[in-house]
């Protein structure tokens, strides 16, 4: 591992550390740079500010789990991965999920989501196929994006007790039955 890779997964992995001692939007870049023992000017060669970190973090370990699932027929089982994903560092995913300051996990999540159901093809030939215009299927995207996202953050709130395999087929059984449309 280069020089500047171990600084990236220092920055991250203390920045997940402090998370366990307090929720995300309290905590300053001075507070993770000195737990890194690095320069403010070293954490921001890496990151913008403490919310790149996070962004990296959905980038880096995130999205390669959830990517194998995120095709039209498989896509609610990314749901399972991810809750999975979040049980192994509990403290830090109910730290960043929100933050009433600026983009945090839960806006990460709800626009991939939207980016996916955008593109998909099914949804996109259905709806070419009814003349929705494209703003109206972005609606309906982010309609659905911000409904799967609010089951996870339900999850997470309820303490991550439940099993996530109930939501995705709750998810698969809507999609596929058309319950709603």
């Amino acid at each position: 591992m280069s020089a500047s890779d171990l600084t990236k997964q220092t920055i991250v992995a203390r920045t997940k550390e402090l998370t366990a001692q307090k929720p995300f939007e309290k905590i300053s870049v001075i507070e993770i740079t000195r737990l890194c023992g690095i320069s403010r000017n070293t954490f921001y060669y890496y990151f913008k500010d403490k919310y790149a970190v996070i962004e990296w973090i959905f980038d880096s370990e995130i999205e390669p789990i959830l990517r194998p699932y995120m095709d039209q027929d498989n896509w609610p089982d990314s749901v399972i991965a991810l809750c999975e994903k979040m049980k192994l560092e509990k403290d830090f995913y109910t730290s960043v999920l929100y933050d009433q300051n600026c983009r945090c996990l839960h806006q990460i999540l709800i626009d991939y989501y939207k980016k996916f159901l955008m593109n998909c093809s099914r949804v996109r030939e259905h709806c070419e196929k009814l003349r929705v215009p494209d703003e109206s299927r972005e609606i309906i995207a982010r309609f659905y994006s911000h409904a799967v996202i609010g089951l996870i953050c339900d999850w997470v709130r309820a303490g991550m007790k439940r099993d996530a395999d109930l939501a995705t087929r709750a998810i698969r059984l809507a999609a596929k039955e058309r319950l709603f449309t």
